[in-house]
């Protein structure tokens, strides 16, 4: 397999950890609350720092587990779904981050248009510039949090709870860090947003299964894998039905699937499948090259990732 960059010293930092039935729209409902217990939700991240606290909290950490050092890391990339919502961190948040972090070289880019896909949309254009020599160590950093009333935290169709977090990794030229990245996929598709409606749903949702069957399909065969060849799946933290069914699109048996932290926080929007990589090797053995697929998906945006271990 090729090997386009590498990705090392992932590191989070969550909210405080509360039961979902605190929640006012599930404490009230003792029946949608036994939906989401048997969709294996239990518990969600609620932040009581901002997100640009959470983002150095993240960041302070991968600094501290790798070896780059701060004057050369070239680009910092901050990813987040907040500039899309009411809650918004603008370029002097960013730049009181970078001083804070001594960051002082770093370009800042920011990326929010593909929602809950934007990790590998920050992932792809970090891999873009270090495959193309624009730059040799980019610090990925992704942060979101809900703010306001409960129901806010509630997830379009009720499939999960949101939760507030962030994560941060380095990306360096192939062969620096713990895993090598293989290639990145990434598909709009702007119709399908228009199917986003109550009126649409089964249509929407069968359109969006088709684009992860095509998009994993794709991938695996670009590297020359098949579905045995993986040894895990990673994807956002929706519900165990939900992900189950992400596998099967990619064409993998159900227990290929990492489910740990639907349970333990739910949905980070974006930053799901770095945390549950990062949860996965701590508690598990490793080989190299052991060979991994993430899956994410967004209202239009849908995208695959594959990466081995060093």
């Amino acid at each position: 397999m090729k090997k386009i960059a590498s990705l090392s010293a992932i590191e989070y930092d969550l909210g405080k950890s509360k039961n979902i039935d605190t929640l006012d729209f599930l404490k009230n409902d003792p029946n949608q609350l036994n939906i989401y217990k048997k969709a294996g939700a239990n518990y969600f991240a609620k932040s009581e720092i901002s997100s640009i606290e959470l983002c150095f909290n993240a960041i302070e950490k991968t600094l501290n587990a790798t070896s780059v050092k701060k004057d050369e890391i070239d680009v910092v990339l901050y990813v987040s779904e907040n500039a899309t919502r009411g809650y918004r961190i603008n370029v002097i948040d960013i730049n009181k981050l970078l001083l804070r972090a001594g960051l002082h070289k770093a370009l800042p880019i920011g990326i929010s248009l593909s929602d809950c896909a934007n990790i590998i949309t920050g992932l792809q254009v970090g891999v873009s510039m270090i495959a193309s020599g624009m730059a040799n160590n980019v610090l990925l950093v992704c942060s979101d949090m809900i703010t306001g009333e409960d129901e806010k935290r509630k997830m379009d169709r009720d499939t999960s709870i949101f939760s507030d977090g962030a994560v941060s990794c380095m990306l360096s030229k192939p062969g620096n860090g713990d895993f090598d990245i293989c290639s990145v996929i990434n598909e709009n598709s702007p119709s399908l947003w228009a199917k986003n409606s109550e009126t649409h749903e089964h249509e929407y949702s069968m359109e969006k299964f088709k684009i992860i069957h095509r998009i994993s399909r794709a991938i695996l065969k670009e590297n020359t894998l098949t579905a045995a060849n993986i040894k895990k799946v990673f994807t956002s933290n929706y519900s165990l039905p939900t992900n189950k069914l992400f596998l099967r699109m990619a064409g993998c048996k159900p227990d290929k699937g990492f489910y740990d932290n639907i349970g333990r926080f739910g949905h980070t929007l974006a930053g799901d499948i770095l945390i549950n990589l990062k949860d996965f090797e701590k508690d598990n053995t490793i080989n190299s090259g052991d060979t991994f697929l993430s899956l994410v998906d967004s209202y239009s945006t849908c995208g695959a990732i594959v990466f081995c271990k060093k």
